[in-house]
Order: C-alpha cells, then structure tokens, then sequence
C-alpha cells in the first residue's frame, strides 16, 4: 500500500481544484531522458527496468511507474514509509521543473505541506492493515 504522487506538467495552477475540465497534460519528455534527470537528483535510484523504477533505503521506498511509452505526459511516484522521503521527492521535482498531485487531497506536493497529507494516509494503511 502506497501514498501515491501523480508527476505532470500541471501548467500554472495552485491547485488540483484550479484545473479546467478540459485539461490534457502537455508530455514531458523521453522517458529516457527523464529517467537521466531523475538519477541525477537522486542517484541510486535503480532503473534496470525503464518503466519501473526504486529508490529503496532503511526508512522508505519510492516506486516509479513510468510506463512502457518512449514519450511521457507524466508517471507516478508510489511512496511507502514515512516522510524521510520528502527530500527526495523535493529532489526529483525540481531537478524536472514539475508538480506533483497528491492522491489523497487536491494539493501539489510541497515538503513542508504534504507532512499532513501523508500522516493522514499512515493512520488510514495502518487501519486497514490492523497495526
């Protein structure tokens, strides 16, 4: 079970709530080229396997499901753990010049605000996981 982060170039908007129902993501580039950005923000992210990429240590794991297309519109960032992977993701982000939408509110991920998001999202899996 994963907190889950949706990568795309989101144009100009504050909030998932600013998006017009006619939106369609611009691509964001070669995979190939992505994934370059990507390990060089964060290097010991493993991309053996192109369309899905981990980043794994002691106090988290990032999943990135890039798909099996040469160009993308975005990908999505299945994160496990606990917050310690924030500076990572901030990494990845910036390294990219794009937003990220949080599955579980109407937010872009940001360091500081995604705290909450995410804490809420860990007592719902440990709930559902009876811990």
């Amino acid at each position: 079970m994963s907190w889950d982060l949706f990568v795309q170039d989101w144009g100009d908007v504050n909030s998932l709530d600013e998006i017009p129902d006619n939106f369609n993501p611009k691509p964001i580039g070669k995979r190939s080229e992505i994934i370059d950005k990507m390990k060089e923000a964060e290097p010991t992210i493993d991309f053996s396997d192109q369309s899905w990429g981990r980043l794994d240590n002691d106090q988290f794991s990032i999943e990135f499901n890039m798909g099996e297309e040469e160009l993308l519109d975005g990908f999505t960032m299945h994160v496990s753990g606990n917050e310690m992977a924030f500076p990572c993701i901030a990494n990845i982000l910036s390294e990219l010049g794009l937003k990220a939408a949080d599955g579980s509110s109407s937010n872009f991920f940001d360091i500081e605000d995604s705290k909450n998001d995410m804490q809420k999202w860990i007592v719902y899996r440990d709930k559902i996981l009876n811990k």
